[in-house]
């Protein structure tokens, strides 16, 4: 990552922060849209000049009363990030190795205005499988969240995929 992205990643982070600490402003809807953008930019992989892989499954960790407020939309509003995910996407000419999926979580060490977003990126069973993806890890691995995500086979003649960032590293505004 550039030293000019790293910059603006804290500049962002300290004055979403502030102004969270400072006004309380409950999280929106549109700032979670644009932190899951963020996560795609921030973690997409190329595997070759057609094909960069970005991450397809999704938490977005809310304080308590964010959290609260938002919960009971949680399965339309998942669907609705979700699409957004997928326009994006298409605009930027990513790809993805199986459903996309965003989840949100209560975090009790947040505060009202603050959020993380956590991701991965998690292959399709083989019978939803995309033409020419590449095949899911084998059953039986452990998956879920606190677990190393299983590593999708590569394409052939792919090079080798960087390692991802631990789960649970903060993205979007510090909390």
């Amino acid at each position: 990552m550039g030293v000019l992205k790293k910059f603006e990643q804290r500049l962002e982070g300290l004055v979403n922060g502030t102004f969270a600490k400072v006004f309380k402003s409950e999280v929106q809807p549109v700032e979670i849209a644009g932190a899951l953008q963020r996560e795609c930019d921030n973690n997409a992989t190329i595997w070759n000049r057609d094909r960069t892989v970005v991450p397809n499954d999704f938490i977005v960790e809310l304080s308590t009363p964010d959290f609260e407020r938002l919960s009971p939309y949680s399965g339309q509003l998942g669907d609705e990030l979700a699409g957004m995910v997928r326009d994006y996407a298409k605009q930027q000419r990513y790809t993805f190795m199986g459903p996309i999926k965003v989840h949100l979580e209560k975090a009790d060490d947040l505060d009202t205005g603050l959020y993380r977003v956590r991701s991965r990126t998690l292959a399709s069973s083989s019978s939803q499988q995309d033409p020419g993806a590449p095949a899911a890890p084998p059953a039986g691995r452990p998956g879920g969240y606190g677990y190393p995500p299983a590593a999708p086979a590569p394409p052939a003649g792919a090079p080798p995929m960087p390692s991802a960032p631990p789960p649970g590293a903060p993205a979007g505004r510090p909390g």
